[in-house]
């Protein structure tokens, strides 16, 4: 039987999946994170959309810049949708975001509090 992740990153993976793979090997099982995810995607079907994303995303209160950087880091290949795994970078890099730090790849090594969200993003 294989396990559902690796014990150890190959050495010939680029950086971004090295980064996904710990974001996501952290994020797994995080009640908070799968509760957002169960917003965004209430049906289950794996995607999450641009428009569904965009609208979450807001209630960070980052601005649109930041969140295109994010969005371009969640969703490398350009495919319009985040999966589970893209969605949680996403909110890592929110989270990174919000405590000050660059919004790059990297940024999703560091130990930071877990993203906020406000429900109504004009109050």
């Amino acid at each position: 039987m294989y396990a559902l992740f690796p014990l150890s990153v190959p050495k010939d993976c680029s950086s971004f999946f090295v980064n996904v793979f710990l974001v996501f090997q952290f994020s797994t099982g995080n009640p908070l994170y799968e509760t957002y995810y169960k917003q965004v995607d209430p049906s289950y079907t794996g995607r999450v959309g641009a428009s569904e994303a965009a609208l979450f995303l807001k209630k960070s209160g980052l601005s649109d810049i930041i969140l295109g950087k994010i969005w371009d880091l969640a969703d490398p290949e350009g495919k319009g949708y985040l999966d589970k795994q893209g969605f949680y970078v996403a909110l890592r890099l929110v989270a990174c975001a919000q405590n000050g730090h660059d919004v790059n790849l990297s940024s999703l090594n560091l130990t930071v509090p877990p993203p906020k969200f406000v429900s109504n993003i004009y109050t």
